[in-house]
């Protein structure tokens, strides 16, 4: 015989997510880049930059220039897109919580203003810190504790009535953390959320080779406008950020020369 087992905290965290986001129609996107040149860079800069704070900035310069991207679907009074004035980025991550893996929602505001070392640094507290350490993590957790009804009528408020405030709960675009390819070669093929668009980053490229999967609501974009934003995406990911690495690799060049020098 079986049992019922009650669903945990982090899983009805998820499972309003889900719930949420399968009343979107998403369409996906994925497609090779090659990044060889950046990847050469990024070997050149210590401390080592994750790919997603590579991407998450490259990708926050695309959508601070296209306000599609900014723009969220509402349905009430009447079907409407709302634009933010900023972007925030929500990236998904699997964390352990007493005694149980959560997927935990790290929120990083205006990507674009901010350097790739200071993005490093977050992303570093949101994977390491104890997660009743970040403001962001308690209250989610604190959410999951709330009845089933009131985290719907909350949702639902956010979704229909205020969405300004969706910016600051779920992002204006989302990051997929869970693991674009894996050791054996699987990838996913959309990713859901409820939010606008959401890029899934390829943790592990070879020969520089990168797989970049792109899932976005189809009531904001469509396929055409969405390839070409991969396309902006491309070459951010080839002008500024490769830019700043450049700087970034002479400068840890510089540091490395002057330890060794003061060590003769």
């Amino acid at each position: 015989m079986g049992k019922r087992i009650r669903l945990s905290n982090g899983r009805r965290l998820v499972e309003d997510v889900i719930r949420v986001a399968k009343n979107q129609p998403m369409g996906s996107l994925v497609r090779d880049l090659d990044l060889s040149q950046v990847a050469r860079l990024r070997k050149q800069v210590h401390p080592r930059l994750s790919w997603n704070v590579l991407f998450m900035k490259a990708y926050s310069i695309v959508c601070a220039e296209n306000s599609d991207l900014r723009s969220s679907y509402v349905p009430f009074p009447w079907p409407h897109l709302y634009l933010h004035d900023d972007n925030v980025c929500f990236l998904t991550i699997s964390r352990e919580y007493q005694g149980e893996m959560w997927l935990f929602f790290a929120r990083f505001n205006t990507p674009e203003n901010k350097s790739l070392l200071h993005l490093q640094q977050q992303f570093e507290t949101y994977r390491n810190a104890p997660p009743e350490t970040i403001k962001q993590f308690r209250h989610q957790i604190t959410f999951s504790k709330y009845p089933f009804f009131v985290r719907r009528f909350v949702w639902w408020l956010l979704f229909t009535f205020f969405p300004k405030h969706r910016m600051n709960n779920m992002g204006t675009f989302g990051m997929n953390l869970s693991g674009f390819k894996d050791t054996i070669g699987a990838h996913g093929s959309m990713t859901l959320g409820p939010i606008t668009t959401i890029i899934g980053v390829d943790l592990l490229p070879r020969r520089g080779i990168s797989k970049f999967l792109y899932t976005f609501d189809h009531r904001v974009l469509d396929g055409k406008p969405a390839f070409d934003m991969i396309e902006e995406l491309y070459k951010a990911l080839k002008g500024p950020i490769a830019d700043e690495l450049t700087l970034l690799a002479g400068d840890s060049e510089l540091a490395q020369t002057t330890h060794e020098e003061a060590r003769n």
